[in-house]
């Protein structure tokens, strides 16, 4: 899987290979997401979780905690696990 490139806070780009993503969460600023990364490493990247997720080809109800999202990503998934589009 390609990785992808995000901003830190520090304005400095790093790579992010999907297959070493363990968890997201929020970051302590708004608009920022923790990456936890298989190493044990954590990484904080300008965007929100669901971007990050999206960015990295993730399922987000595999790699976010609902609780942690303050627009719940479950709202977000019908009955049957397939993402609701609006008509």
């Amino acid at each position: 899987m390609p990785t992808a490139t995000f901003e830190t806070p520090d304005g400095e780009e790093i790579q992010i290979d999907p297959d070493d993503v363990v968890h997201l969460s929020a970051g302590r600023e708004d608009g920022t997401t923790v990456i936890e990364l298989e190493s044990g490493d954590e990484t904080t990247v300008v965007a929100t979780e669901l971007e990050v997720a999206a960015e990295l080809g993730l399922n987000p109800l595999e790699y976010i905690d609902a609780e942690d999202d303050d627009a719940s990503i479950e709202d977000l998934v019908d009955e049957n696990g397939d993402l609701e589009e609006d008509d």
